[in-house]
């Protein structure tokens, strides 16, 4: 895991902290994402809950003042600079998407490593949480790698497949160009990946450049990709507990105490919260895709099957990179395939990890 050069924006120290009478202190703290309010699960919940239950409860329950500002969208780092941001004081709280942290944040994207894991926003979190438990030198790792205290994971939507034909086998995708981005390329058998983004993909499709993209249904109503792209298939490729909430080492340490142990509660809260919201997505996004017309089914269980076990190699072959690392790469990806089995999950293709 390498440290990376810290950010050069010149923006104040974020914290700020002033003494009041009787050491009643007046806090603000700077909080924020690469992506927009709303876009995503973990987004929508640091804004409608995290950042106002926060501040809430510190002024009512202590005899401090909190005040928060939340910078999304890039406002002070994009999405793949959360946690340089955070390290060096940009941010004094960081929500960032390990998926684009490939780099320093590898083995962090386990539940990508086994696609068609839990589509269960709660059993992903419950087993992706119990992971990093088990394996306190990946949550050690923000403070020893980037200065940061780790608070919380949550998780991202239950991925399925937006395309502009309709299958239903597996072989159906055969001569198909599918898009996606990151580790969920390699999710992508039977049909020719294509690297892209959800902010292209509309234009993508519709000009013929790809013929599907690896998407959560929330996703493909929001960017209005049912207009070009029709059909949503319910893959289940799986929810993804790949978030992390962290905050500024030297802010954490100057808080005062009762402050420190609310915010470890509301981010504890904040983790269940965005459980739901991923959950609730996904169902008002179906009902919402279907009122406009777009087609929306179930994948056949036969054809997962296939395309599981068309990726057969895939997990082992990402623990074994990890393990060239120097992470322990077996012993993270066994345990969170063993511990959502432990909670009643079947895989589709029990994968074998050397």
């Amino acid at each position: 895991m390498n440290m990376t050069k810290p950010l050069t924006i010149a923006l104040p120290v974020a914290l700020m902290t002033t003494v009041s009478a009787a050491g009643a202190e007046n806090i603000t703290l700077r909080v924020g994402s690469g992506h927009p309010i709303g876009l995503l699960a973990y987004t929508e919940t640091a804004h409608e809950f995290f950042a106002p239950e926060l501040e809430r409860r510190v002024n009512e329950e202590t005899e401090h003042t909190l005040t928060i500002q939340e910078l999304h969208s890039g406002a002070v780092a994009d999405v793949d600079e959360i946690l340089q941001a955070t390290r060096d004081g940009l941010l004094d709280i960081g929500f960032a998407s390990l998926i684009f942290e490939p780099s320093n944040a590898f083995l962090h994207n386990f539940p990508l490593f086994m696609p068609f894991g839990t589509p269960d926003p709660y059993m992903a979190t419950e087993a992706g949480r119990a992971t990093l438990e088990a394996h306190p030198e990946m949550i050690s790792f923000f403070e020893e790698e980037f200065g940061q205290k780790y608070l919380t994971g949550s998780c991202l939507e239950n991925y399925g497949l937006g395309t502009d034909f309709e299958w239903r086998a597996f072989s159906d995708l055969e001569g198909q160009k599918i898009a996606g981005a990151g580790v969920n390329l390699d999710w992508i058998a039977g049909a020719s990946p294509v690297t892209s983004n959800l902010n292209e993909a509309y234009q993508a499709i519709q000009t013929g450049v790809y013929d599907g993209y690896i998407s959560a249904a929330a996703w493909w109503e929001s960017f209005s990709l049912y207009e070009v792209a029709p059909v949503f298939t319910l893959t289940d490729f799986g929810s993804q507990y790949v978030n992390s909430v962290t905050i500024n080492l030297d802010t954490w340490n100057s808080l005062p105490e009762e402050v420190q142990e609310i915010l470890m509660e509301v981010s504890e809260e904040y983790e269940e919260e965005t459980a739901r919201v991923c959950a609730e997505s996904e169902e008002k996004a179906v009902a919402a895709l279907e009122e406009e017309g777009a087609t929306v089914f179930e994948i056949d269980q036969q054809a997962r099957e296939d395309w599981a076990e068309a990726l057969k190699d895939f997990p082992n072959r990402m623990a074994q990179e990890a393990n060239e690392r120097g992470l322990p790469g077996t012993e993270v990806m066994t345990f969170y395939l063993e511990e959502l089995e432990r909670l009643g999950y079947e895989w589709p293709y029990r994968y074998e990890i050397d």
